[in-house]
């Protein structure tokens, strides 16, 4: 990998790709910059940013996935480890994540890499919330496989979405820095054959460095040359964001939402109040007489 270039800002985006006429699909992105962008809200370790990188990655892939600008994937991960819970919410391609303790660290794993299984934690358990304006949300679930977040993610399609799946994530971190992030996911449909099966099989290992594989080359030409004599198509390409959707009308919306008992009791206690989005960082103050003509709304 070329690091100069790596640092050059190739574009963050999505190919949806098919294989041999549709017998498998793949999902394959460059997400640095959206690495960069939540490292710059969150001030994370460098572990803890390769986590909520993996995470965004995975949730951008979800949300693709949906086809509906207005439907939106909340996907969670409660482990048992340090960083405590992180969520990552996705409209499409535009996703925001949060973490318990974006702060916490452990020391780099005897081969050197960064210990995210040990950070995120080995035990516990990964949802998705997909809502598609619908009564009732899809809710899937399973535990954690390694707390690696591939591994996890192909878990989940594999039990709660019954498609068999190969998730490859990665983050490559210098100093709290991202120089490069990404993913791919790739799906065998209904009747893909045994020797397709077995190709992809055998190209696994093309994805295990993933996050330097995106580094310095377009995705298209990554993708000619793993998909090679798969009759490789690109049939969509799509940026992919790190952007919070918050705004002052929705926090508006939460006070009103806690009840008129609890709004007339900030009022009198503080006089003021303040709520910040645990996804930007983004603090919205308001005052007592703003308070006040909530607590009339909160009336009618």
């Amino acid at each position: 990998m070329n690091v100069n270039n790596a640092v050059m800002n190739l574009p963050d985006e999505m190919l949806h790709i098919t294989l041999m006429g549709g017998q498998a699909k793949v999902l394959l992105c460059r997400t640095t910059a959206m690495a960069r962008k939540a490292a710059e809200i969150h001030a994370p370790s460098s572990t803890a940013l390769a986590a909520m990188s993996r995470l965004m990655t995975a949730a951008a892939m979800l949300g693709v996935m949906m086809k509906d600008d207005e439907a939106s994937v909340t996907v969670t991960v409660a482990g048992d480890g340090p960083i405590g819970k992180m969520t990552a919410v996705a409209h499409g391609g535009k996703v925001k994540v949060s973490a318990a303790h974006p702060e916490a660290d452990l020391p780099l794993k005897k081969d050197g890499h960064l210990d995210v299984g040990g950070l995120v934690g080995r035990h516990g358990r990964l949802t998705v919330i997909k809502d598609l304006g619908l009564r009732e949300p899809y809710i899937g679930q399973c535990q954690l496989v390694s707390g690696e977040l591939g591994e996890d993610f192909a878990q989940y399609f594999t039990v709660s979405e019954q498609q068999p799946s190969l998730v490859a994530l990665g983050c490559l971190v210098h100093e709290g820095y991202c120089l490069s992030a990404g993913g791919v996911l790739v799906q065998a449909m209904p009747g893909c054959s045994e020797e397709v099966l077995e190709q992809l099989e055998l190209r696994s290992v093309f994805f295990t460095a993933i996050s330097r594989e995106v580094a310095d080359v377009p995705l298209e030409d990554l993708a000619g040359a793993w998909f090679d004599g798969l009759d490789m198509r690109i049939l969509e390409r799509e940026p992919v964001f790190c952007r919070c959707d918050c705004s002052r009308e929705k926090m508006e919306k939460a006070l009103i939402a806690l009840g008129r008992d609890e709004l007339r009791q900030m009022i009198d206690e503080d006089g003021r109040a303040e709520l910040t989005c645990h996804f930007c960082r983004t603090s919205h103050h308001f005052t007592r007489q703003e308070l006040l003509d909530l607590l009339e709304r909160a009336s009618q």
